[in-house]
């Protein structure tokens, strides 16, 4: 069993708090992995307090407590001190060390200024291997935060924002503060396991941070299908008990190249089988869409003729026509799957002369006349339901035209391929 108990902490916690009898003090550390690069990263800096090591008492709680005895940013720095000196013993590695700060502290130019400077040279610690990580608070002017950022950058250290995405800070903030890593919270990851919609937005927005210039960690992960999740968002990052918990003696902390690499393995194979199954569904769908042209050019019928069999099936919303603008010639054509609105509603529906020119599946279409085109799912606003829009573009009466067909993705989903 390895001494958890961290004797530098305990003293200095003792020499801040007037009630600290018998207590137990440790750093521990919990592994980051990298996705892509199959291996630990780093590892976060967790303070654990209490007097039975088997059942550690609430950090935030002992925080909140500790703070109406000394203040809240000496507990802090005799924390980072103990965190950097754990680290320093127990890894002989180039990872990073991810350290949670207090706003409080995030912000006060003494602790990038004097404190941090002066503990660096004095243990020896590379500044550019600590990621300083802070929660957002919408209530702190940005200027506040973009400031602290600035003089930890000119340190050499890391920015990383914590628990990002449940009410805590705003893209705003990321886009002024430009952090190096963004870590989304574990709620998210919790709900997304549960529910595609969620599920789409966490992939949405691992893409908004990565166009905004940082790397993105999921925290919390506990299951496989929460890891499962995390891969297909796209993420870099991964962080929970499900590749590790935290540990006090960090040499006992493994790599999980296995696990990472089952984890591969399973991706590759649901993505296959999406795929597989988003073509299934939408086959019959795209069959009698292929059609529709066909039957325009070479037979002559009338556009609400040719599309009957595409209109006619259970998941179809809509066929329309696209000039070479993007301009909406005309209403379009109601499927079996066109939901009823309300009379505030159906102004969405009318969509006649509207410009659609932003939106992917007509310019798809522009780019390759003559091949079918198929849209990810999308909410449509002209109808309120999630669809996914098949396309192509097409020479009709000596004017280039691109035909589109909304099919409800949702019930689309529900149905079996014949």
């Amino acid at each position: 069993m390895p001494n958890i108990a961290s004797p530098f902490l305990i003293k200095q916690l003792s020499s801040l708090l007037d009630n600290w009898h018998n207590q137990l003090a440790a750093s521990h550390f919990q592994p980051v992995f990298g996705l892509a690069h199959r291996h630990i990263i780093g590892f976060e800096a967790l303070l654990r307090v209490g007097q039975d090591a088997s059942n550690w008492r609430s950090t935030p709680d002992f925080l909140v407590e500790a703070s109406t005895q000394a203040s809240a940013r000496a507990i802090d720095f005799v924390c980072i001190e103990s965190h950097l000196r754990a680290f320093m013993d127990a890894s002989d590695s180039a990872n990073w060390l991810f350290i949670n700060v207090l706003p409080e502290t995030f912000l006060d130019p003494s602790t990038a200024e004097e404190y941090l400077p002066a503990l660096f040279e004095k243990l020896g610690f590379p500044a550019d291997s600590l990621v300083i990580e802070t929660t957002l608070d919408n209530r702190i002017d940005p200027p506040l935060y973009l400031a602290a950022v600035e003089r930890f950058r000119k340190l050499g250290c890391l920015i990383a924002v914590d628990k990002f995405g449940t009410g805590r800070g705003s893209v705003d903030q990321v886009w002024q503060l430009q952090p190096d890593i963004i870590k989304l919270d574990h709620e998210l990851v919790a709900r997304a396991a549960v529910d595609d919609r969620t599920h789409n937005l966490m992939k949405g927005m691992v893409t908004l941070l990565h166009e905004a210039g940082a790397l993105v960690a999921i925290l919390g992960i506990e299951t496989e299908k929460q890891a499962m999740v995390a891969m297909q968002t796209d993420c870099d990052f991964v962080q929970g008990f499900y590749f590790g918990a935290p540990q006090a003696n960090i040499r006992q902390i493994r790599d999980q190249t296995d696990v990472i690499d089952q984890l591969w393995q399973s991706y590759r194979r649901l993505d296959t089988e999406a795929s597989i199954a988003h073509r299934e569904k939408l086959a019959p769908y795209v069959d009698a869409f292929r059609l529709i042209p066909t039957r325009m050019m070479m037979n002559g019928e009338p556009l609400q003729t040719a599309a009957g069999h595409f209109l006619g099936l259970p998941a179809t919303v809509l066929c329309f026509v696209l000039d070479a603008e993007g301009r909406q010639i005309g209403e379009g054509m109601r499927g079996l799957a066109a939901r009823e609105l309300s009379r505030q509603q159906n102004r969405l529906q009318e969509t006649a002369g509207a410009s659609w020119v932003r939106r992917p599946y007509f310019r798809d279409a522009m780019h390759a006349v003559g091949e079918l085109q198929i849209s990810r799912p999308y909410l449509s606003s002209s109808t309120g339901q999630f669809c996914v829009t098949l396309s192509i573009a097409f020479e009709s009466a000596g004017q280039c035209i691109v035909l589109c067909g909304d099919i409800d993705w949702d019930e689309a989903a529900h149905m079996h391929p014949n």
